[in-house]
C-alpha cells in the first residue's frame, strides 16, 4: 500500500493543532499557573523555593511582609542573608540535611531588614529536576506560641519564687512522688537542697504507722472523692530526728498532669508538749492506781533488784523523778548500782525514746573535757581531723548521766551551768552558739555539800543538779535482798537452763559477809563460784581472807553403806527444797520450777521427806 494512501494515519506523525486549539491550551496553562501562583502567595505562613546554592527562586508575599524586602529584592538574595549567628549555622546544617535525606524541620529566627527577629518553624523537602536539586518549604510563625511560652515561664517562675519564700512547707506530688519542694520544706526535713527530695516517694518521709493513712488520702484526692484533706503525721528528717507536721492537701493540675499540692508546718514542739502532758497524766494515773498500791510487793524495777524497805523507798523516788524533767543526783557507795538507778529514771521518763549518754567524769583528761562535752570543729587543735559531736549534742532531748560529777573542774561547771540554764554552748574552735535540751542525772559517792563548803564545787552548779536526791543503800544494809540477787546472778551466768539453788552453807556465808564492794562484789563472787565451785571473799583492810569450798560428793558420802547413801540423798533433797522455798518466799510452784521438777513431784517429795 502506498505511504500516503487516503484513510490511513501515520502513528509517528505529530498531531497538528489548529490556531484555536493552541490558544485554548495556552490559556489553560496560564490559568493554572496563575492559580498555583495565587495559591502559593496566599498560603498562611511563608512559602519558599531555592536551589542548591541557596539562591531564592520563589516566595510568597508573607515573606515580603516579615522580612521587609520586596519580592524583586528577595529573588536576588540567598537564604543566608535572612539569618544571623547561631540561627544561620542551624539553617545551613538543616539545608545539608534536606539535600542529603530529603526532608527536615528546623526552628530559627528570621532577621528583617530593620533588624527585628521573628521566630519561625521551617519544614522543607528536596526534589531533583533535570539533575539539579531544589528545596521547597514552608515556615510557621512562632511569635504567639513563644509569647505564650514565655508568659507561662514567667508565671511559673513567679509562683516558684512565691513558693520558695513561703514560711510554710510546700510540695507537689505526682503518683505519690515529689516533683517540687520549697525551701521551707527542704529545711524542715534537714536536707541540703530539693534534689534530696525530688523523685522520692512521699511515703518514705512518713513514719510507717502513718503510711497507710497517707496512701488512702492520695487515693481519695486523685479519684476526686474529696477536694481537699487535712493531715497530721509523724515523719523522720534526713538525720533521723522525729518531727510532727500538720497541713492540707488538694488536687490540682500541673504541667498537664493531676498533682497533689500540699502545705505543711512543723508542729513538733506543740505536739510533744501535748503528748508529754498526756503521757505524764497517764503515767501519774497508772502510778497512783497500780504502782503505788503494789509498791511493797515490788522486788524489781528495770535492772534493779531488791524487795527490802530501803529499796522500796528508792523505787518510790525513781518513779517520782521519772514523772518530771527535774535534775537528779544519785548518792551511793561504789558498786551499789547508781547508773542502774539513772537508767531506770530515763527509761520510765518521757525521754526514753532518746539517748541515755553516760559519762565518767573522773576518766576524762582535763585538757579534753571541753571537747568531749561540747564537741569540736575540724582543725580546732592538733589531732582534730574532723568535726566531732559532744556529749551535749548526743544527749539532746535525752538524758546526760554524769558519774563522779564531783570530779568536774570549776571552769567546766560554769560552762555546763550556762548550758543547763538555756544559754547554750559552743564547740571548741567554733563561734556558733548551740542549744541542747538535755536532762542531767548525776552520781557520786562523795558528800557534795561538803565539797561546796570546801569550794571544790560551785554552789550555783550544786543547786542546779541537786534537785531530786536519791540515796542508794549499801548491800550490808539490805541483806534481805541477797537471795534475790544471788538467784538473778545464777540465772545470768550459769550455763544450765535451770540452775539449781546454791547450798545452804553458801547462802549462809553470803548473808554473813559485810560486802564492802556492794552488789558489784556479790556479782563477781557468784560468777567465780559458778566457774570454780569456790566461794571466795576478797579481804578488805579490816577483814581477813574467807572462803568456802564446795565439798566433793564422793568424799562426803560413804560407798559401803546403802543406808548412809540414802540418808545423804534425802538430806541433800531436803536442803535443796528448803533453800528453793526460801528463795521463792514459800511459793511451791516457783520453787518447783527453780528445782527443775514439776509441782506434783515437789509435793510428793515433800510428803516423803515429811516437809508438809
Amino acid at each position: 500500500m502506498p505511504e500516503n494512501q487516503p484513510g490511513r494515519e501515520d502513528p509517528c506523525r505529530p498531531a497538528v493543532l489548529d490556531g484555536t486549539d493552541l490558544r485554548k491550551a495556552v490559556q489553560d496553562l496560564e490559568k493554572k499557573s496563575r492559580f498555583f501562583e495565587m495559591l502559593i502567595r496566599s498560603l498562611p505562613g511563608i512559602f519558599y523555593a531555592f536551589d542548591e546554592n541557596r539562591q531564592l527562586l520563589n516566595c510568597n508575599e508573607n515573606i515580603e511582609k516579615v522580612s521587609g524586602y520586596s519580592r524583586e529584592q528577595l529573588l536576588h538574595m540567598t537564604v543566608d542573608e535572612l539569618f544571623f549567628g547561631r540561627d544561620l549555622k542551624r539553617i545551613k546544617r538543616a539545608i545539608r540535611t534536606v539535600l542529603s535525606k530529603g526532608e527536615t524541620t528546623v526552628e530559627a529566627e528570621i532577621v528583617s531588614k530593620s533588624g527585628e527577629k521573628v521566630p519561625y518553624l521551617f519544614s522543607a523537602v528536596s526534589t531533583t529536576i533535570e539533575e539539579a536539586s531544589y528545596v521547597l518549604g514552608m515556615g510557621i510563625d512562632l511569635t504567639e506560641l513563644k509569647r505564650t511560652q514565655d508568659a507561662l515561664k514567667e508565671s511559673e517562675a513567679f509562683y516558684r519564687v512565691l513558693a520558695e519564700r513561703m514560711t510554710v512547707g510546700a510540695l507537689l506530688c505526682q503518683n505519690a512522688r515529689i516533683v517540687f519542694a520549697n525551701n521551707a520544706l527542704v529545711s524542715m526535713f534537714g536536707c541540703r537542697d530539693g534534689n534530696e527530695l525530688f523523685g522520692r516517694d512521699i511515703g518514705d518521709l512518713v513514719s510507717r504507722e502513718f503510711e497507710i493513712y497517707f496512701r488512702e488520702m492520695f487515693d481519695t484526692l486523685e479519684k476526686k472523692f474529696a477536694r481537699q484533706r487535712s493531715f497530721e503525721t509523724r515523719c523522720r528528717t534526713r538525720a533521723g530526728r522525729v518531727i510532727w507536721i500538720q497541713g492540707r492537701a488538694s488536687l490540682i493540675r500541673w504541667k498537664g498532669l493531676p498533682t497533689v499540692f500540699m502545705t505543711a508546718r512543723d508542729i513538733t514542739e506543740e505536739k510533744e508538749r501535748e503528748l508529754s502532758m498526756l503521757e505524764e497524766t497517764e503515767h501519774l494515773r497508772r502510778e497512783n492506781v497500780t504502782l503505788r498500791s503494789s509498791i511493797k510487793e515490788r522486788y524489781r524495777l528495770g535492772r534493779i533488784i531488791g524487795k527490802s524497805p530501803l529499796m522500796q523507798e528508792v523505787y518510790e523516788l525513781i518513779l517520782n523523778a521519772a514523772a518530771t524533767n527535774a535534775n537528779v543526783i544519785v548518792y551511793g557507795e561504789s558498786g551499789t548500782g547508781k547508773e542502774l538507778v539513772a537508767k531506770a529514771i530515763h527509761d520510765l521518763s518521757s525521754r526514753s525514746e532518746q539517748e541515755f549518754v553516760p559519762v565518767n567524769c573522773a576518766a576524762i583528761p582535763e585538757n579534753l573535757l571541753e571537747s568531749e562535752f561540747f564537741g569540736h570543729k575540724k582543725g580546732a587543735f592538733t589531732g582534730a581531723h574532723a568535726d566531732k559531736r559532744g556529749y551535749l549534742d548526743l544527749a539532746d532531748r535525752g538524758t546526760l548521766f554524769l558519774d563522779e560529777v564531783g570530779e568536774l573542774s570549776h571552769n567546766l561547771q560554769a560552762k555546763l551551768l550556762r548550758a543547763i540554764e538555756g544559754g547554750g554552748y559552743s564547740p571548741v574552735g567554733s563561734s556558733v552558739n548551740k542549744v541542747s535540751d538535755f536532762r542531767i542525772i548525776s552520781a557520786t559517792n562523795r558528800d557534795l555539800l561538803e565539797q561546796v563548803r570546801k569550794r571544790a564545787l560551785r554552789e550555783d552548779f550544786f543547786y542546779r543538779i541537786h534537785v531530786i536526791p536519791i540515796h542508794v543503800p549499801p548491800l550490808r544494809d539490805r541483806k534481805e535482798d541477797i537471795p534475790l540477787l544471788v538467784e538473778h546472778f545464777l540465772k545470768l551466768y550459769s550455763e544450765d537452763p535451770g540452775p539449781s539453788p546454791i547450798p545452804g552453807q553458801v547462802m549462809e556465808a553470803l548473808m554473813n559477809y559485810d560486802w564492802p564492794g556492794n552488789v558489784r562484789e556479790l556479782q563477781n563472787a557468784i560468777q567465780r563460784f559458778i566457774a570454780v565451785k569456790r566461794l571466795e571473799f576478797i579481804p578488805s583492810s579490816s577483814s581477813t581472807r574467807n572462803e568456802w569450798i564446795m565439798p566433793d560428793p564422793a568424799s562426803a558420802i560413804g560407798t559401803d553403806s546403802g543406808v548412809q547413801l540414802t540418808r545423804s540423798v534425802e538430806e541433800a533433797e531436803r536442803a535443796s527444797i528448803r533453800q528453793a522455798l526460801e528463795l521463792c518466799n514459800g511459793r511451791k510452784g516457783q520453787a518447783a520450777k527453780a528445782l527443775g521438777i514439776s509441782r506434783k513431784t515437789l509435793f510428793r517429795k515433800m510428803k516423803r521427806l515429811e516437809m508438809t
